[in-house]
């Protein structure tokens, strides 16, 4: 009999849904993180319920909807999907409700007192009696080192002093324990009938998916139905899937130290970036040039032995030391960071991923990684331009396929690119004739905008520093608003000069704004001030004004020097 997925939909009271199931959090979930936040909005929520049917019949016939959960069955347990935080948040409310019941030590109560015990704790079969040491709920999540704590509030609630409390466990708990005696004060007839409304008039839809098939298969169909039901969960991460499957193929010392590695990656890194790189540095090494998938289907599904035998955390290791490390940000060259900058400007960050194949590759073959560095960022930045100013952006992909593919298999990358061809091709269609140059003066996008100047600039001055600001502007030199008595140009005439790469510099953003709209010899002491050395040198201009020969001339300048590179790198 095949293998079969089954998925099954149960709206469930709270006393069904707790009594009836043992839940496990998997390894692979995020620790607890509601706060006093979420437990007070939980105890509004379900107080203004109760009082507004005034806990009677109106409660049952109309109950109280607390969300869907997605659970996937492993043996007798019930793993959660989605749902964690408030399957924990109703077993702390209910615990403190049972230990004020305690309190009370009224014998009117103990079916009461029974129905919360079979959701918190086992029920022996033969005496009736609850087993604290054997609660419904366990974690597992490998990110948080605080599940003791909930499994000795569930077994023996807390008898520490406020100040101890280190936990959201303990806070959450005690947060309920305040309000309950809050809540008894001011309606002492009510409070066993709020314990009621919450057992019975609080409901959660149960989505359980099941079957024959494997438990991978299970809990990837359960990932799928949580993703498409939107709920009001975080979304799992992909890679705390591959962390429980590391962890779950690891024991005693070697978890330990695991845990201790992935928390010390997801304070200081974004790992989902990093497991990206790495799946482009094995396709590299594997000569895959065809269309990316994901990151799960790649790791979980197809290169789940790399999970699973640990590999995968030296490749995270090599790629979080290209990524992240302050040493190999240094040793890398004045130049080589005039073309990140640039690169960092585009709309694509594919060259990200053949960078990080190329500082792997160099690794592994123990080459410098430095010594080609420059070259390498240069023929990005070149291929990159000529493909986007062409308007082939969708194909930059493939060149970064074919590069990254080339290197690890012949030892040179071949970006296997046209841009020879693009460069002097001319384009025809009904209306027109296109050259580069034709679709150069058109590439009016402000990103590359910003990309050319930028590289103009570093062309034109090699000793230009990167680290001007953060976020510099684009600059009309001849404003883009102007009296039509100071230059006789028809609209359409004046439009075209005035957004020309020639009328542009970068400049900072302080200086833009009060250049503004001013004339070329108001804006020289503003250009003066500026640390881009173009515009310093603008400023040394003897003229008093920025005229249409002067965009001219100055595109004409730009093109050229552009051009000169693209032939000589995008190759």
């Amino acid at each position: 009999m095949a293998n079969k997925l089954e998925m099954s939909t149960l709206q469930m009271d709270i006393l069904d849904y707790l009594s009836k199931n043992k839940f496990v959090v998997p390894e692979y979930q995020r620790d607890y993180a509601w706060g006093l936040k979420e437990c007070s909005q939980l105890w509004e929520d379900i107080t203004a319920f109760f009082e507004g049917g005034g806990g009677g019949e109106a409660t049952y016939q109309n109950p109280y909807f607390l969300g869907s959960v997605v659970i996937y069955p492993i043996k007798d347990k019930k793993h959660i999907v989605d749902g964690q935080q408030r399957t924990t948040t109703l077993m702390l409310l209910l615990k403190a409700m049972h230990a004020k019941l305690l309190r009370e030590n009224n014998g009117k109560m103990q079916r009461l007192l029974d129905n919360i015990a079979s959701c918190l704790w086992e029920i022996d079969g033969v005496t009736g009696e609850p087993n604290p040491t054997k609660p419904h709920l366990i974690s597992h999540a490998i990110s948080g080192d605080k599940h003791q704590i909930l499994q000795n509030i569930l077994e023996k609630g807390l008898d520490q002093d406020e100040e101890q409390d280190s936990s959201n466990y303990e806070k959450n708990y005690r947060y309920f324990c305040a309000r309950l005696d809050e809540f008894t004060a001011e309606h002492p007839t009510t409070f066993h009938n709020l314990c009621l409304c919450v057992l019975h008039s609080c409901i959660v839809l149960s989505v359980e998916c099941g079957g024959s098939a494997s438990e991978d298969d299970r809990l990837e169909y359960a990932l799928r139905v949580f993703n498409t039901l939107n709920t009001r969960g975080l979304p799992l991460n992909d890679t705390d899937i591959f962390k429980s499957v590391i962890f779950s193929s690891r024991s005693g010392q070697e978890r330990e130290a695991f845990i201790e590695q992935w928390q010390e990656l997801e304070q200081e890194c974004e790992i989902d970036y990093l497991f990206r790189l790495c799946m482009h540095v094995l396709r590299a090494r594997n000569g895959e040039k065809s269309r990316e998938i994901g990151l799960r289907p790649f790791f979980y599904s197809k290169h789940r032995n790399l999970l699973k035998d640990g590999s995968i955390m030296q490749e995270i290791a090599t790629m979080r030391e290209y990524w992240y490390s302050s040493k190999v940000h240094s040793k890398r060259s004045h130049r080589a960071h005039q073309f990140y900058d640039v690169l960092w400007t585009l709309e694509s960050g594919y060259w990200q991923f053949l960078d990080g194949a190329y500082f792997a590759y160099c690794q592994q073959k123990g080459k410098d990684y430095f010594e080609g560095l420059e070259e390498v960022l240069m023929r990005t930045c070149a291929h990159f331009l000529v493909y986007t100013i062409s308007r082939h952006s969708g194909q930059i992909k493939d060149l970064v396929y074919n590069a990254y593919t080339s290197l690890y298999k012949t030892g040179s990358i071949d970006f296997k690119a046209e841009s020879q061809e693009i460069l002097q091709s001319v384009v025809t269609t009904q209306r027109s004739e296109y050259t580069f140059r034709t679709f150069f003066e058109a590439a009016q996008t402000k990103r590359l905008t910003k990309a050319l100047l930028a590289l103009n600039m570093y062309l034109k001055y090699p000793e230009q520093d990167t680290e001007v600001c953060d976020k510099p502007e684009i600059e009309h030199i001849f404003p883009k608003k102007w009296q039509t008595n100071y230059v006789k140009l028809d609209k359409k005439e004046a439009n075209a000069l005035v957004e020309s790469i020639g009328n542009k510099i970068l400049l900072e953003k302080p200086l833009n704004i009060k250049a503004s709209n001013g004339y070329f010899d108001a804006k020289k002491p503003k250009y003066a001030k500026s640390k881009f050395l173009e515009a310093q040198d603008l400023a040394k201009l003897p003229q008093s004004d920025w005229l249409p020969n002067d965009i001219k001339a100055r595109t004409e300048e730009i093109y050229q020097r552009l051009y000169a590179f693209f032939k000589e790198y995008a190759v």
